[in-house]
């Protein structure tokens, strides 16, 4: 059976981005950027939460310990690019698609291990399936650096989910991560349907 880490990150996903996202997304540049940031600085924050969460897990630990960094590195990368257009981060108002994952989470604390590493996987595909579209939008309107830019972190967000289906993968085995991640993959794709299109990342 082939392991979802060996995948491409939108093949982690059910559901496209409707075609209409990245034009309106590149229109409103600041507010996802804006969003864009708190992204970055939550993805941080919630492998540093795993890492409290599971302290035994030396694989885990290590892993997400570089994770967490890499991932306030981008928080720096996109607060600059903030910054040199004269715009403040801004409150932070949250994000209805990863409080509709986290809900999905079961309970028991094997599941809820296996679960919460999931979500994250499939955050981070969508991430990266979004910068994908951000990258495709700016390169046809001739912004060629922030298009680079975007593609340096479209294949950071795959590595990232397919490192947190690894390390799923390590807690449960092949089989049973890929049968659970089938089914969070289709709930993720009803939770992107049900939401209005934003100029924010999710």
């Amino acid at each position: 059976m082939t392991s979802a880490r060996q995948r491409p990150a939108d093949a982690l996903l059910r559901s496209s981005t409707s075609s209409a996202w990245a034009p309106q997304a590149v229109d409103q540049l600041e507010l996802v950027l804006m969003d864009h940031a708190h992204c970055e600085k939550k993805a941080a924050a919630s492998a540093l939460a795993l890492i409290n969460d599971y302290p035994e897990d030396t694989e885990l630990v290590h892993a997400l310990g570089h994770l967490a960094e890499e991932e306030v590195g981008h928080f720096r990368q996109v607060h600059e690019r903030l910054r040199a257009r004269g715009a403040a981060l801004g409150r932070d108002g949250g994000d209805p698609y990863a409080r509709a994952l986290l809900k999905l989470v079961r309970p028991h604390p094997r599941d809820r291990k296996v679960d919460r590493l999931l979500v994250c996987a499939l955050i981070e595909a969508r991430s990266c399936e979004r910068f994908r579209l951000l990258r495709e939008e700016l390169a046809r309107r001739g912004e060629a650096e922030l298009a680079a830019w975007y593609r340096h972190l479209e294949s950071s967000e795959a590595g990232h989910g397919a490192l947190f289906v690894r390390l799923a993968e390590g807690v449960a085995g092949v089989e049973e991560v890929g049968a659970r991640l089938a089914q969070l993959a289709a709930e993720e794709a009803t939770i992107v349907g049900s939401l209005p299109l934003a100029p924010r990342v999710h």
